[in-house]
């Protein structure tokens, strides 16, 4: 053992576990002892083996700094005009010369038919364009031409003596609705058809279209209608009674009956305006009709105003029945007015076959009690219904009467 420790290795064993047993107490005692003083960093070299020994640097080793980049400065944003390279427009008489390549045959092709396709479609619009416009000038002169003629029946077929415009008589002091009566021969008692309708005036082709209807009918037409004078004294000359047919307040409030129409919040000073406006828009008429009204004629105060007016211009009253409740019965009664009400509607389904059942019923109801009232509208299928209706009615045992008829026949007259 002792030849060991006296090697020069055995030396250098002992002495380094010395000197880590001393490192590592002098650590301990300066951690507890040291203070605040600056800790000093022991680095260990190596060195040769001929110089085996530990070094010791009592300087402190500084950290390697860490490089931080500058800032660089912001890039603008450049605008797409700068970037982008504008596209020229292309025109559409750009030539192309005919010695250049068509790489692409088939789309010169398609251009080419697709040019011609669009010159077809805006020729071909422009010359449906000019044909509705002469269509519509087509129809216009015809419907001129109608009025022109009807007229002229008028004229033709009216006495010499009675060569007055139709509703001149409405000023006589006599029972008016008498005088503008359609004279017709006696029944004989065979049961008594009347065919009333209503909503004249607006549509003027199936107004021309109604008035040509084989009658006599009973013609009703609206008040705010236009050219009234015209087309009421055109169905008079036809041989059809007339009619005012005035609008009045419905009880759906989202329906509109029109201007000037009755309602039940109105005064009865206005009441009495809107209806002297109403009647004064045409005259010859035999009486008055309700437009609408299953509000306004269930309103027994605003109904006694109406038929206290009606009875000023000696007139009638045909009630429209749009209600069950209608106080027309009773307020005409009361003012002594002549008074009648519709028996059946024609047209409340359009459609060929409904109409057909209806005009079978108005045919069972005037075999039933010796008359009947019928009211339908200028629809195309009711006016084509009673074309083909009214020239078999005679023989069919009935008479086709105007309104002004039956209440005749109801007097006793």
């Amino acid at each position: 053992m002792r030849n060991f420790v006296s090697r020069p290795v055995g030396y250098l064993i002992v002495g380094s576990f010395a000197m880590i047993i001393g490192l590592s107490t002098g650590v301990g005692i300066g951690y507890f002892f040291g203070g605040a003083e600056q800790a000093v960093e022991v680095v260990e070299v190596s060195t040769p083996a001929e110089d085996d020994k530990v070094v010791s640097l009592n300087q402190p080793v500084a950290p390697l700094p860490i490089p931080i980049p500058q800032k660089l400065p912001a890039i603008e944003p450049v605008p797409d005009e700068d970037v982008w390279t504008a596209i020229p427009e292309m025109t559409k008489t750009r030539s192309v010369s005919a010695d250049a390549p068509a790489p692409w045959p088939e789309l010169v092709e398609k251009i080419e038919a697709d040019r011609l396709e669009s010159e077809t479609a805006a020729q071909e619009k422009l010359k449906n364009e000019l044909a509705q416009k002469l269509a519509m000038q087509a129809v216009r002169e015809k419907d001129e031409l109608a009025w022109a003629k009807i007229a002229e029946d008028w004229a033709r077929q009216m006495p010499e003596d009675r060569q007055e415009e139709p509703g001149t008589r409405i000023d006589r002091e006599s029972a008016v609705w008498e005088d503008n009566a359609v004279t017709v021969p006696d029944p004989a008692g065979k049961p008594m058809i009347s065919i009333v309708i209503d909503d004249l005036g607006l549509n003027r082709r199936n107004t021309v279209r109604t008035i040509r209807l084989p009658g006599p009918l009973t013609l009703a037409f609206l008040t705010y209608a236009e050219d009234l004078e015209r087309q009421t004294s055109s169905a008079h000359a036809a041989g059809h009674e007339l009619m005012v047919h005035f609008p009045m307040e419905p009880r759906n409030p989202d329906t509109n009956p029109g201007p000037n129409a009755l309602r039940e919040g109105l005064s009865e000073t206005e009441i009495r305006r809107r209806l002297t406006w109403g009647l004064s828009r045409f005259k010859g008429y035999v009486g008055i009709n309700n437009h609408m009204g299953s509000a306004f004629t269930g309103y027994s105060k605003g109904m006694a105003v109406v038929m206290d007016e009606v009875r000023k211009r000696d007139v009638l009253f045909l009630d429209s029945l749009t209600t069950q409740a209608s106080a027309g019965r009773k307020t005409a009664a009361q003012a002594g007015v002549p008074f009648v009400a519709r028996d059946v509607f024609l047209d409340n389904e359009i459609d060929a076959r409904h109409i057909g059942q209806r005009l079978a019923e108005v045919e069972k109801i005037a075999r039933q009690q010796g008359h009947a009232i019928a009211i339908g509208h200028p629809h195309g299928a009711t006016i084509e219904a009673l074309a083909n209706w009214l020239p078999h009615l005679e023989k069919a045992g009935f008479v086709l009467v105007p309104v002004s008829m039956i209440i005749k026949h109801r007097r006793g007259a």
